[in-house]
């Protein structure tokens, strides 16, 4: 943002900070405790955060073809960071998957 001259209004990130926080206020029936499904919604929610950064360097980086303050080496590096980290974040979500069904099927009363 620096090198474009765009502004950081510090309200929006305070907001999103908030925002980030209160969504963990949500009622789940388990007030003392996650529910199970805690861990793989946050997984699905960081994979969507990745590919929304990820839409936002491939913007840049057919931007950069025509704008000399973008620098398309950084670029092409963060859209492969944002690659890797997709696919990690996958990885995690379908082990976690696997592990609540696992979990499922050995409650009691199956």
């Amino acid at each position: 943002m620096t090198t474009l001259g765009v502004t950081v209004r510090q309200y929006k990130a305070g907001l999103a900070w908030l925002s980030e926080k209160a969504a963990r206020l949500k009622p789940n029936g388990r007030m003392g405790a996650r529910s199970p499904l805690s861990l793989l919604e946050e997984i699905e929610l960081m994979r969507l955060g990745v590919e929304g950064k990820a839409a936002g360097w491939r913007t840049l980086r057919k931007l950069a073809e025509r704008d000399q303050r973008l620098d398309m080496g950084q670029l092409d590096d963060l859209i492969e960071r944002a690659r890797s980290q997709s696919e990690t974040l996958e990885e995690l979500r379908l082990n976690t998957a696997e592990g609540l069904v696992q979990l499922e099927l050995s409650a009691p009363g199956r």
